[in-house]
C-alpha cells in the first residue's frame, strides 16, 4: 500500500522554490476579474477571519488586505511561509502556519468566518482533501463558508497525477461533496470549470458548515 505521507510530501517537494510562483503572480485575472466565477463565489465569504490554505507566496492574500480583518496563511512549505512573512512585513493581524500537508494546526476550533484554496487542491491527494475538509468544518464557526478549487478529474483513480492534464490528482465534483457533507459542511454552490486545452477539469466548491 501507498503510504500517503509519502505522496504528500512527494507531492510538496515539486513546488518548493518553483518558478511557479512568479508566473503566477501574472495569472490573476482568472481568480479576481470580474465576470470571473471564482470572485462570484469569493464574495460570498464573509472575511473577518479568514483563512487561505496553500497560500503559496501570496499572491491572493495581496488581492484581499483592504478587505479582510484577519487573514491566516498556511502553507506546507516554509520557504513559502517566509516568502509571505516578508511580503506582509508590519501588516497587522496576518498569522502565519506552516502545516503537515492534512492539517490546519494551531487554529481554535468554531474560529474562523471563512477559508478558502485557489490552484492548489487540485494537486493533493483525495485521502488529504478528505482531511482538510475534516479541519475545515472544524475551524469554521457556524455560518461559516468555504470556497474550494478542486480537481473534476476523474479517470486513472489509483495513478501518477504527472500523467494527468495539468497535473490534477484524481477527484471529481459529486466525491468531493460527499465527503464534504459526511465531514459536516452543506453545498451552497458546486460549478464545474474549463481550463485550458482541458475542458471540465476542475470545479469550485462554497460550502458551509
Amino acid at each position: 500500500m501507498t503510504d500517503p505521507a509519502a505522496l504528500r510530501r512527494a507531492i510538496a517537494a515539486e513546488w518548493e522554490e518553483s518558478p511557479y510562483y512568479a508566473a503566477a503572480e501574472g495569472w490573476l485575472d482568472t481568480f479576481w476579474s470580474e465576470g470571473s466565477p471564482f470572485l462570484r463565489l469569493f464574495r460570498q465569504l464573509d472575511l473577518s477571519r479568514v483563512v487561505e490554505l496553500a497560500c503559496g507566496r501570496g499572491r491572493h492574500a495581496a488581492q484581499i488586505l483592504d478587505q479582510a480583518g484577519e487573514i491566516t496563511l498556511v502553507d506546507v512549505l516554509e520557504s513559502n511561509i517566509a516568502a509571505c512573512r516578508a511580503r506582509f512585513a508590519g501588516r497587522e493581524r496576518m498569522v502565519f502556519i506552516v502545516n503537515a500537508g492534512d492539517d490546519l494546526p494551531g487554529i481554535e476550533d468554531a474560529s474562523r468566518s471563512a477559508l478558502f484554496c485557489y490552484d492548489a487542491m487540485v494537486h493533493f491527494e483525495l485521502t488529504d482533501v478528505w482531511s482538510y475538509l475534516r479541519e475545515t468544518a472544524r475551524i469554521l464557526r457556524p455560518g461559516g463558508r468555504a470556497l474550494l478549487h478542486v480537481s473534476n478529474f476523474m479517470e486513472h483513480p489509483g495513478g501518477d497525477h504527472h500523467d494527468n492534464p495539468h497535473w490534477r490528482n484524481f477527484g471529481g465534483l459529486p466525491v468531493i461533496r460527499h465527503l464534504a457533507a459526511r465531514a459536516g459542511l452543506s453545498t451552497l454552490a458546486a460549478e464545474v470549470l474549463d481550463w485550458p486545452g482541458a475542458p471540465g477539469l476542475d470545479g469550485l466548491l462554497l460550502l458551509e458548515r
